[in-house]
């Protein structure tokens, strides 16, 4: 395989996008009433020895491993970008996130930098054509255990590997989904452990209750790592101790919100609760490491530098000056506060706004909307889209796309409820929406858009070209 070119590249995201779970099987999942695979992670394990590594092998990445509801992106950003401004010999950083916003690429970082494409297309081949080759044989868990891991475990898998072979110093590990059964969690011995905002999310696999969350979360908790939480609601808190001290981890440390002095390269009041975050786990990834730090300038620049595209993040239209993006993966009522919040207290209130929706699959609309209008945000018009867009990074085989939209359509009823007097438009693709906007606002307006990242992703690509 030819993997200096884009076709390379190319190659390598269809065969990638092959490993995706499709709609109906997932269906099937949620329906038996079943919970994440209690031997994902044994099976994980199995994998990482096919291509020659040793589970253990991962204790020498000095992994930051983060989880969370909402924030725990975030959070890693602005540890990639402390440890950047870190003084002494430059870090070698690994940086593992999902999802992507264009190109999936930017999953798997180096140094701040998503790895060039035919980078990508080397390392993914080394673990694709690693996982099928005939020897060494696969050590199989059960009869039934795949040969190949899916989707986001195949890039997990990935991302170790690459990790492994750059000699990153540092791997940040962002989990996927939960954290007990998350494939991120085959590490034994991470360097520190860190837990974000907890919310209601994901409750297919991971529960209805917080604190049934909270204790999926809380299973990345390692026996003698320290473990650094935000503050949390106080049932969640209990659950998390409780795992702490079921693991024979140290009690785990809370952080309170930066000042409002502190300057932040990222936008919005909840992002000084995901920095306080991020100081914690530096500060205690130098310690365990044994590094001496005179002075505490990188904190401040690691702090006001941190960069983290898709989450608040505003700009100017370059084909329509007059017209300014807001662009936010909010995707659950919390985190639509937040992004209301943050859209109210940045938007210019004297030209008109216009709304872009979608909510994932899974995501409650009627919820996020909900939360969008008690927040006083107004609207001239809402736009309403499925998350497709023309990328081949972008195709998403784990979603049913209904051709009548009646998704969307429900969710322009909904805010049609909300707000009568605004026109409503449903559309059948991200490109063709964010065509329509520009085609139909010549003047000054400020557009939203929110309620997915995958939405945002391809909102960035259609209307910027770029992250």
């Amino acid at each position: 395989m030819d993997t200096d070119s884009d076709d390379g590249y190319l190659k390598a995201v269809r065969d990638l996008n092959g490993l995706q779970t499709n709609h109906q099987i997932l269906e099937q999942i949620r329906a038996s009433g079943g919970r994440l695979n209690e031997n994902s992670l044994p099976e994980f394990g199995s994998y990482i020895e096919k291509l020659g590594h040793q589970v253990d092998d991962l204790n020498r990445l000095n992994v930051i491993h983060v989880t969370g509801t909402k924030g725990k992106g975030s959070t890693c950003a602005f540890i990639q970008s402390l440890f950047s401004h870190l003084p002494g010999r430059p870090l070698k950083i690994g940086l593992f996130t999902s999802p992507h916003l264009i190109e999936v690429r930017e999953r798997i970082q180096i140094n701040g930098h998503p790895l060039a494409r035919s980078e990508f297309a080397k390392y993914f081949y080394q673990t694709y054509d690693g996982l099928r080759a005939p020897s060494p044989p696969l050590r199989k868990v059960t009869e039934g255990s795949p040969a190949t891991p899916m989707y986001f475990g195949f890039l997990t898998l990935m991302a170790y590997h690459t990790f492994l072979a750059e000699s990153v110093d540092v791997a940040i590990m962002e989990v996927g989904v939960g954290g007990e059964y998350d494939s991120t969690n085959i590490i034994r011995q991470p360097s520190v452990c860190g837990i974000a905002s907890l919310g209601i999310d994901h409750q297919a696999v991971l529960g209805s209750t917080i604190e049934e969350i909270a204790w999926h979360k809380a299973g990345i908790i390692k026996k003698g790592v320290e473990v650094f939480t935000v503050e949390q609601p106080e049932s969640a808190m209990r659950v998390i101790r409780d795992r702490a001290a079921e693991r024979l981890a140290p009690p785990p440390t809370v952080v309170s919100p930066l000042g409002a002095d502190v300057v932040l390269g990222l936008a919005g009041a909840h992002q000084r609760t995901n920095a306080a975050l991020a100081v914690a786990l530096c500060r205690e990834w130098i310690r365990r490491q044994g590094l001496s730090v005179e002075s505490d300038d990188w904190v401040a620049k690691g702090l006001a530098e941190a960069r983290w595209p898709g989450r608040s993040q505003t700009f100017a239209s370059p084909r329509h000056p007059d017209m300014t993006w807001f662009v936010d993966g909010a995707h659950t009522v919390e985190s639509m506060a937040a992004c209301a919040s943050w859209f109210t207290a940045t938007a210019a209130g004297d030209r008109p706004s216009v709304l872009l929706f979608n909510a994932a699959h899974d995501r409650n609309a009627q919820a996020l909307l909900d939360e969008l209008n008690a927040k006083g945000c107004e609207f001239v018009e809402a736009v309403f889209c499925p998350n497709l867009s023309r990328r081949a990074d972008s195709a998403n085989s784990t979603v049913y796309y209904d051709s009548e939209l009646a998704p969307q359509k429900g969710s322009a009823r909904i805010w049609t409820a909300h707000s009568p007097d605004c026109k409503t438009t449903v559309k059948p693709t991200i490109d063709d929406a964010v065509a329509y906007i520009e085609a139909a606002y010549a003047g000054p307006v400020n557009v939203l858009v929110t309620g997915s990242l995958h939405l945002v992703g391809g909102v960035l690509d259609a209307a910027k070209g770029s992250v």
